[in-house]
């Protein structure tokens, strides 16, 4: 079993090339069901998003990190 393993992983991937390169970037592209957060209508001040969960019935999704999330620190 280990030494499949192993010859599975020895064996390489072929590389990008000007002959492949669309299966390659169809390949790597994210399909619609992995973009559909893309959808979700984000907030981002706390408070507001309280107030609009509590008149819609919906859940809150608090996303908290070290740094600012748009990326403006």
């Amino acid at each position: 079993m280990i030494a499949a393993i192993v010859i599975l992983l020895a064996q390489a991937a072929p590389e990008p090339n000007a002959e492949n390169y669309r299966r390659w970037l169809t390949f790597i592209q994210p399909d619609a069901k992995e973009q559909a957060y893309k959808e979700i209508d984000w907030r981002n001040q706390f408070w507001p998003a309280v107030q609009e969960a509590r008149a819609l019935g919906r859940p809150i999704l608090f996303w908290t990190m070290n740094g600012h999330p748009l990326g403006c620190t």
